[in-house]
């Protein structure tokens, strides 16, 4: 997320053979559900939920099975083969005692059990870094939300079975979930849905609420939108753009491995992937960037996480891929720059938001929780996929991902498995870069050094060392040579603290530049990050300081603003009585009685009654500038204003500060971003400039 799922449901599946009854026998060790026929119905107006489970198992070696449910639920009865048996039910934990001829059978018991689903619903949330917001469960008027691990049905984990699910629920009341959808049938007051899941799946999720339905068939697929009335007019962007992307993929990797796709409404923001659906807040289809990014993105899960599974033992590798075949690709189909960029912002991200202290690497990785595990997840496993695309080459990369597609499909894959893969495709050992890039944290510090130009002949010569901190890395290097004549490119491997390259010019040398496409990833040098709102995020500490006229009113926006950002130390003083102007600082509004300590940035200009920003000039009294300097102390301070041309209500935008993480400045007119942007950098130990004679 976005609005990407934090927390993201990475289903765990088996080949469906595997499960069928004639093999139950010899493979089942442990307790295992093989089928649920599950019948469950929604009761909104008290939260409750009451559920009728037929379940096919196989008992293992196990004395008894234990199922997890809901620690609200009550049971009130259990039947084995017909008859019934006593059960404990104690702290969410369901155990049902089998009988010693029991274990080498395929048993059908039934679970009659309700419970109720009440947790707190964020309705408008300051902080978006967990998109779940603690939520499992949740049944309410405006609908249904119920993760696999809420405990909503009884649940052996890991079992992997196949699901029938009929849903009743008030009338108009749809309810979705993965799978092939049966029908929607609404008489008597009531509304029933049918899904069948006939592929192993280790949890279901289900969403319900008072859906407008719009579907049409794409290649054989059904793609569907479950809308609500006041976003139902977006249907037909939804379903068009959801058709591209299952053309794209299935043109880039291989065939769409479900029967549907849907695109569901949530009644508070989300973003998560499951199965043949995602699951966006109204909130978040409603933003104009989803159709372009998000939504290719959870469309793309349904390869990766959903198709081919995560072996999550040796780290999740599916949202790193996932980003670099959605994200980034998008970006790279459109222009080189645009791709550039994407790449560089990743580093600054990393840079931002990553340190000595809450780093990890790939291996440790399982899901996003906050913005320091997305920057590592998501952006570092993208830059590894790119990097192993330039390292193999485009046609071993893209043959290898399709084979693993076509080999793992509904099976586990770890990073070993891509490893294996690429080597077999690319005819090398890539042991030392799957070594220092997935099981190593943090990244290579690189520098110029010792950079000098002779005549020779007609020509120059240029010399210079690539310095790298340790540890070192085997790397990849481009470098590019500027001349009054031409652009040269060369190719240099680094594998130790200091290497030499040397290069001829064939005119008087002006400018010489290692990695500057940003192919390779690296930590940035300060000079090459400019301040940002991810700065904010990152930061141990926060002083808010209240200038006049916010010093009586300004409390409760300056929590909004800290809250929304995610920063866990702040303290909110007054201008009237602050005097110390160090450390982290974000002013909301101008002080009358000193200047900003920051360094001015290129750009932009303010007085009491204006601001300038890029030759635009913003002077109504809705017009709000947001920006993040360096500080006048140095580069590892900065200094944020917040800076409304009015005393209004500008709460509502500093909501949505949170959200620009990678930008230097924001403007806003009447809640509305109208300009947005990151401060320019002109130095880098990676760019060394000849002065001209």
């Amino acid at each position: 997320m976005i609005l990407h799922s934090t927390k993201r449901t990475i289903l765990v599946v088996l080949a469906a053979i595997l499960f069928h009854p004639a093999f139950g026998s010899a493979l089942a060790l442990h307790p295992r559900a093989v089928h649920h026929e599950l019948r469950v119905s929604l009761v909104p107006s008290i939260a409750g939920l009451s559920g009728v489970d037929r379940i096919q198992v196989e008992p293992g070696e196990s004395d008894g099975l234990e199922f997890d449910l809901a620690r609200s639920a009550q049971v009130s009865s259990v039947t084995v083969e017909g008859s019934a048996r006593s059960f404990t039910l104690r702290d969410g934990r369901l155990r049902i005692p089998v009988q010693s001829d029991e274990k080498s059978k395929i048993l059908t018991m039934t679970i009659e059990y309700s419970a109720v689903f009440d947790d707190p619903v964020p309705e408008m949330p300051l902080n978006t870094d967990n998109p779940g917001y603690g939520v499992t469960g949740t049944i309410a008027q405006k609908g249904c939300f119920l993760l696999e691990g809420a405990g909503w049905y009884p649940r052996i984990p890991g079992s992997r079975p196949t699901y029938r699910l009929t849903v009743e629920a008030p009338e108009g009341i749809l309810a979705v979930s993965a799978g092939k959808n049966l029908g929607h049938d609404t008489k008597g007051g009531k509304t029933t849905s049918v899904w069948e899941v006939d592929f192993p799946l280790d949890g279901l999720s289900l969403s319900a609420g008072p859906y407008f339905l719009r579907q049409r068939t794409v290649n054989g697929i059904e793609v569907s939108t479950y809308f609500f009335s006041q976003t139902q007019d977006l249907s037909e962007s939804y379903l068009d753009a959801t058709a591209r992307y299952l053309v794209f993929y299935e043109n880039l990797i291989g065939p769409y491995p479900f029967s549907k796709f849907a695109v569901v409404e949530n009644f508070f923001p989300t973003g998560y992937g499951f199965p043949s659906y995602t699951l966006m807040g109204g909130a978040v289809l409603r933003l104009p960037f989803i159709l372009e990014t998000s939504l290719g993105h959870e469309i793309a899960h349904c390869w990766w996480g959903n198709g081919v599974l995560v072996d999550s033992r040796l780290g999740n590798w599916c949202e790193g891929l996932t980003t670099y075949l959605a994200d980034y690709l998008y970006k790279e189909n459109s222009s080189a720059e645009e791709a550039k960029e994407y790449r560089l912002q990743i580093l600054r991200n990393f840079a931002a938001l990553v340190h000595p202290g809450n780093d990890f690497p790939l291996a440790r990785f399982q899901g996003r929780y906050d913005p320091t595990s997305q920057a590592v997840g998501y952006g570092k496993g993208a830059m590894v996929f790119h990097m192993i695309r330039r390292k193999t080459g485009d046609k071993a990369f893209w043959e290898a991902l399709r084979e693993i597609y076509k080999e793992k499909r509904f099976q586990q894959a770890s990073w070993r498995d891509f490893q294996k893969t690429f080597e077999r495709h690319a005819q090398c050992s890539l042991q030392d870069f799957f070594d220092q890039w997935i099981r190593r944290e943090g990244a290579p510090v690189l520098s110029l050094d010792s950079v000098a130009m002779e005549p020779l002949g007609g020509l120059f010569k240029v010399r210079a060392f690539i310095l790298q901190d340790e540890p070192v890395y085997d790397l990849d290097l481009d470098v590019v040579l500027e001349s009054e004549s031409l652009r040269g490119h060369k190719h240099v491997r680094l594998s130790g603290p200091a290497t030499l390259m040397e290069a001829p010019s064939f005119g008087r040398p002006l400018r010489l530049l290692v990695d500057p496409e940003f192919h390779v990833f690296r930590a940035l040098h300060p000079s090459e990050i400019p301040p940002t709102v991810n700065s904010i995020k990152s930061a141990d500490s926060l002083t808010i300081v209240l200038c006049k006229p916010w010093q009586a009113k300004g409390e409760t926006l300056a929590r909004t603003l800290a809250l929304s950002l995610g920063v866990k130390r702040y303290c909110i003083v007054h201008e009237d009585g602050f005097s110390e102007e160090s450390g982290n600082l974000l002013y909301v509004g101008l002080p009358e009685k000193s200047r900003l300590p920051m360094n001015p940035s290129q750009g932009f200009d303010f007085d009491p009654n204006k601001f300038v920003l890029q030759d635009r000039t913003f002077e109504a009294p809705s017009d709000l500038f947001f920006g993040v300097f360096h500080g006048s102390e140095g580069r590892d301070r900065f200094v944020a204003l917040f800076f409304p041309l009015s005393s209004g209500d500008f709460e509502n935008v500093a909501r949505k500060i949170t959200h620009y993480g990678k930008y230097s400045y924001l403007a806003f007119r009447e809640d509305k971003n109208e300009m947005k942007g990151t401060w320019p950098i002109t130095d880098s130990p990676l760019m060394y400039t000849w002065e001209k004679e």
